[in-house]
């Protein structure tokens, strides 16, 4: 196990973020939904969430909540290993103000979100567009899977493509940044308030707090560069770029249209959170466990 010693933090982050995505993915199908509604003619009408759910489930049964899902557990998986991994790098080096702790880990969050964005943005860009693959679209204007998607864009929009809702997305790290800071922020205060060392394995109803108020509050604050990033992202309506996504918003739908969806996102982010964390957590002191026998 000498070999895992270094990656606890990557491998906790994968498995975190692989148990968590294919667990709360319905959540975030609905989320997308709501955020790309702009009132276009095209969308599916949907009075409520559980309408939704319903009209979903009885066009496509169970796979019809899950649409997208490929692209979401190969870039969330990964980006939660990579982010875990080179924050804790990164924060062994910015970490030269005591005093200021908060900062320093706004700083690493925000650094290593934006890396891990660089590299991973085209498969958000798949998962918006096969979320937004209404069941009541012919089936030739579908995707056929993942790689059909990633073909069809580099055929279509080339590289660029790629990377549509990459700004917004971009500012957006800082939803992880400030999430995770407020979240080593509680921990940090806990463990202190025990008398243990810093990142000491605490309990898990401490890391269910800590991961609930952390995501919860950084979703609010954030919520509306996720509205902007999957309109950019979405194949059906054309935006010259985050301007004129944002100002078209702003004039059609006011304040409001930068918080569609934010409901499921904050419903989504409880359960999403917790077992993320959790597993990440559990799975990173096993390894340690296992690397000292």
């Amino acid at each position: 196990m000498n070999l895992l010693i270094g990656y606890e933090h990557f491998i906790g982050g994968i498995a975190g973020g692989f148990v968590s995505t294919a667990t709360c993915h319905p959540f975030d199908l609905l989320k997308i939904r709501y955020s790309a509604n702009e009132g276009n003619q095209l969308r599916p009408k949907y009075s409520s969430y559980l309408d939704a759910i319903r009209k979903i489930y009885s066009a496509n049964g169970v796979k019809g909540l899950y649409r997208g899902i490929t692209p979401a557990v190969v870039a969330a998986p990964l980006s939660w290993g990579l982010y875990f991994h080179f924050y804790n790098r990164i924060r062994s080096f910015t970490n030269t103000s005591p005093k200021y702790p908060f900062i320093d880990n706004l700083l690493a969050g925000s650094i290593t979100g934006g890396i891990i964005l660089s590299l991973t943005n085209p498969f958000w860009v798949c998962k918006t567009r096969m979320c937004l693959q209404y069941e009541h679209l012919a089936k030739e204007k579908q995707f056929s899977g993942l790689v059909g998607c990633l073909k069809n864009v580099w055929k279509t929009e080339g590289l660029r493509g790629f990377y549509k809702g990459y700004i917004p997305g971009l500012i957006g790290t800082t939803n992880g940044a400030v999430q995770f800071a407020i979240y080593n922020r509680l921990k940090d205060y806990r463990c202190h308030s025990l008398g243990l060392a810093q990142d000491s394995q605490l309990k898990p109803l401490d890391y269910l707090l800590f991961s609930t108020l952390s995501k919860c509050s950084s979703t609010i604050i954030t919520f509306p560069y996720q509205v902007l990033r999957t309109r950019l992202q979405d194949h059906h309506v054309k935006y010259t770029g985050t301007i004129d996504c944002f100002s078209r918003t702003l004039k059609v739908e006011g304040v409001f249209g930068f918080y569609k969806g934010c409901l499921a996102a904050t419903i989504k982010q409880l359960p999403y959170s917790v077992i993320t964390y959790i597993v990440y957590e559990q799975t990173r002191y096993y390894i340690e466990r296992l690397s000292k026998t």
